[in-house]
């Protein structure tokens, strides 16, 4: 699987991405129908929490896997979507030494993926290409992978479900692509059932077609029934390739393509390479029998051919000689690493983090409302306690005139009293003694407390009193004052 890699296209995931658990190292290959990605599966899904008595850090990766991602413009049909997840469902229950395993499939969001174990090696495809570079593979080579892949498509077509009738599977894209080799000389079968899925759906591209059309049976061609008979024809497809090192099926067009292989219009083999054993060559011309009935009825039928021809013939089926090829044609190549790799970044939460705007409004509100209890308090109180002392500054300043007082005299002739002049003494009274008695306020004394003991409302309320009586005794001496010097006719009394 260790594929070329290419550009990758904009809808391409970049390396350090995630889907579910696993994380994206780069692209190997892109197809009609999905792109393969070399991946690592997490121990647990970026951004969760360690299990309980495990180090706080867990491990980065638990292995190596490959990622199989559904193309856009196939993961927007439904009808697609389904049944490729009910397709990789099956698969996940195939468990054969020359099937690479599906570890998990699912969808995130728009994101549809299929999830196999990575087989570090390459396409038979690529296998293929290096090889005519020397001279083509070796024939017991191309015959061990052959038998390998009979194996697996044979332990497919008789898989039973839990119900024990069974499941009638079908690969219907046994191509070169999807035959994997790995550096250990280990045969895999990948992709299976998914190209049941793609004939299903209704969208289509341009070329994916196309590729596929060299290796389809005659009745999958013409839109027919399938059965394992169509699975024994494509691998005897690529059993041709690889023996003979071209191409079985070659045409200038789509439709050119069509006829030749609904025909059966191939050129023999010996007629490419001379010498090529007769009895191979009839094994061949059986597989790719345009008429179902005159084929292998099974792959295992074709497995037991290729062991006989070998026997036969003296050549050793031996995975420990398709290894050593591999290494001739390749070398030693190193497993990949992750070391180049960012640390897996957490996945936005369903409900993103709020703002911390809410608390610090929560705040102001409560300080501005501390403040207005505050301050109406304050004035409450100053009302309380300041309220007397400002009504008796306002009796105070009503009671004290801004000019000096004068009496009018009243009309008519008379002398006028004027006031003292400014040079005249003013008459200071005595400090009373501490034990004279004021006769006039025995009535108010007992209701005045000295300055030390009484309450400042009751200090201003007898100011109050001692003031009114004042006003009052001066304008008794005023009136009494002013009749004095009324003429007799003037005063109330009649004198």
């Amino acid at each position: 699987m260790e594929l070329a890699e290419i550009a990758s296209a904009p809808t391409s995931l970049a390396p350090g991405a995630t889907i579910g658990r696993y994380q994206i190292i780069r692209r190997l290959q892109k197809g009609g129908m999905a792109e393969l990605y070399l991946a690592r599966q997490l121990a647990a899904a970026p951004g969760a929490e360690p299990a309980a008595g495990l180090a706080s850090s867990p491990p980065r990766y638990e292995k190596i896997v490959a990622l199989k991602r559904v193309l856009p413009h196939l993961a927007e049909d439904a009808a697609f979507v389904r049944m490729f997840l009910n397709e990789a469902r099956l698969a996940a229950g195939l468990d054969h030494g020359n099937i690479a395993h599906v570890l998990d499939f699912g969808s995130q969001g728009p994101e549809h993926y299929l999830v196999l174990e990575y087989v570090h090696g390459c396409s038979v495809l690529e296998l293929l290409k290096e090889a005519g570079k020397h001279g083509g593979l070796s024939l017991p080579c191309a015959l061990t992978i052959v038998h390998e892949v009979a194996a697996a498509l044979h332990y497919a077509h008789d898989k039973a479900g839990p119900d024990g009738r069974p499941l009638g599977l079908v690969h219907r894209d046994v191509s070169p692509s999807n035959v994997l080799v790995s550096y250990d000389g280990e045969v895999k079968l990948v992709d299976f059932g998914i190209a049941k899925a793609t004939a299903h759906t209704r969208v289509t591209q341009s070329g994916t077609i196309k590729g596929k059309l060299a290796y389809m049976a005659p009745e999958q061609v013409r839109g027919e029934t399938l059965d394992r008979r169509a699975d024994v024809f494509s691998l005897a497809v690529v059993m041709y390739e690889l023996c003979t090192g071209r191409r079985c099926f070659v045409a200038p067009g789509e439709f050119a393509l069509i006829n030749r292989v609904a025909a059966g219009k191939y050129e023999r083999p010996s007629a490419i390479r001379p010498g090529f054993p007769e009895p191979l060559e009839r094994i061949i011309a059986r597989g790719l029998a345009v008429a179902i009935e005159e084929r292998f009825e099974s792959a295992r039928a074709l497995q037991l051919a290729i062991e006989e021809f070998a026997e036969d013939h003296g050549l050793r089926l031996s995975k420990l000689a398709l290894a050593d090829a591999m290494v001739g044609l390749f070398g030693h190549v190193a497993y990949p690493t992750t070391q180049a790799l960012p640390a897996p970044v957490p996945p936005p939460t369903s409900e993103p983090t709020p703002l911390p705007l809410e608390p610090v409004t929560r705040s102001r509100r409560s300080r501005a409302t501390g403040w207005l209890a505050a301050g109406a308090l304050g004035l409450g109180l100053g009302l309380g306690l300041g309220g007397p002392r400002l009504w008796s500054a306002v009796d105070e300043e009503a009671s004290e005139p801004d000019e000096p007082t004068t009496v009018d005299d009243p009309p008519g002739p008379g002398p006028t009293r004027t006031p003292p002049a400014p040079s005249d003494p003013v008459p200071i009274a005595a400090p009373a003694s501490p034990d004279a008695e004021d006769p006039t306020a025995a009535d108010d004394d007992a209701l005045v407390l000295t300055d030390d003991d009484a309450p400042t409302g009751a200090r201003r309320r007898s100011g109050r009193r001692k003031a009114r009586k004042t006003k009052a005794a001066a304008s008794e001496t005023s009136t009494k004052t002013a009749t004095e010097y009324l003429p007799p006719s003037r005063r109330s009394d009649g004198g």
